[in-house]
């Protein structure tokens, strides 16, 4: 078989899950059909009729992913039916629907756990006008964050990618990896955080600032953060650093509620955690399992950002 994807997975632990497993059936969570190619191509063909999928969209789902997710089905013979598509955006769920994959617009950002670490810090001077929480790749564009004052960067592993060496000018940067409390302490410390991106997936960390309860600063994207965002805990500005900067200082002189931002994302992930709940609650219910509660299973087998990156026994699994 000589097709091969423009991507595959690099390490042999990757997001793989099997999250629910009974005598009836088998449900499955991975990331990205693209990633999964080199364990698809060696077991697709042993898997069962009861195998379901859902499948986490990790990056923008472009038209172009859609066409390779399309080949990949083909090449290999995979029945549609057995994959559920966890979209990030309504423009993700168009291109797939087109090649005739089913889904959802399941955000991932509603996977963060809020009970974990990011939450509002009371009575915290802001010492930031800005922060930007994310990686020195070229495609975060942090020249965009040119023109801000009082401007704090944090960045952790940049996973093997090309570094970034023209940052903006800033106040703080983080010399070693902090941990999330320091992260979330960094990000009470300031009036607003920058997403200015183009193109990637949600964006984790533009979730964490609303779940910080301070709002955003975001260039128009593709890939889905924008679903969390409206009038009143973020400011959307075109890709030139004036803009952005008036944005930060906008926000600056009228602070927003904090609560009510972070109560606005938990809100918003309730409601997309909910259209997986029925799914798997109709699933549960095609298959017999009627003792089981989606709901109740749900909760008890919930995971931060929904992965679990482990290098699988495909052999035990599917042979």
């Amino acid at each position: 078989m000589t097709y091969k994807p423009s991507y595959i997975w690099p390490n042999p632990a990757f997001p793989f899950r099997i999250y629910y497993e009974s005598r009836n059936i088998r449900i499955f969570i991975i990331e990205n059909i693209q990633h999964n190619w080199m364990w698809l191509k060696e077991y697709s063909k042993y898997f069962r009729p009861s195998d379901y999928f859902f499948v986490y969209c990790g990056w923008y789902h472009s038209e172009y992913f859609a066409v390779e997710a399309e080949r990949i089905f083909d090449v290999l013979k995979l029945n549609r039916t057995n994959f559920f598509f966890m979209f990030n955006d309504i423009s993700e769920q168009i291109n797939f629907s087109k090649k005739g994959f089913l889904g959802d617009i399941i955000n991932q950002n509603s996977w963060l756990d809020e009970d974990l670490v990011m939450t509002p810090i009371t009575n915290i001077s802001k010492i930031y006008n800005a922060i930007y929480v994310g990686r020195f790749s070229p495609f975060k564009r942090h020249h965009l964050a040119a023109d801000v004052e009082k401007l704090a960067l944090v960045a952790g592993s940049n996973h093997g990618n090309q570094m970034n060496e023209a940052l903006p000018k800033h106040v703080y940067v983080n010399k070693e990896p902090l941990t999330p409390k320091d992260v979330c302490k960094k990000i009470n410390e300031a009036g607003c955080g920058l997403i200015l991106s183009a193109e990637e997936g949600s964006c984790f960390a533009s979730s964490e600032y609303l779940l910080c309860g301070i709002p955003v600063v975001s260039t128009r994207e593709r890939g889905g953060r924008s679903v969390w965002y409206d009038d009143y805990n973020s400011i959307i500005c075109d890709d030139n650093a004036q803009e952005v900067a008036e944005a930060v200082e906008e926000l600056n002189r009228n602070p927003r509620d904090p609560f009510k931002i972070r109560s606005a994302h938990i809100s918003k992930a309730r409601v997309y955690r909910q259209k997986f709940i029925l799914k798997l609650a109709e699933l549960l219910e095609q298959h017999g399992d009627y003792e089981v509660d989606a709901a109740d299973y749900f909760k008890e087998n919930f995971i931060h950002k929904l992965r679990k990156s482990y290098k699988p026994d495909f052999e035990s699994i599917f042979r």
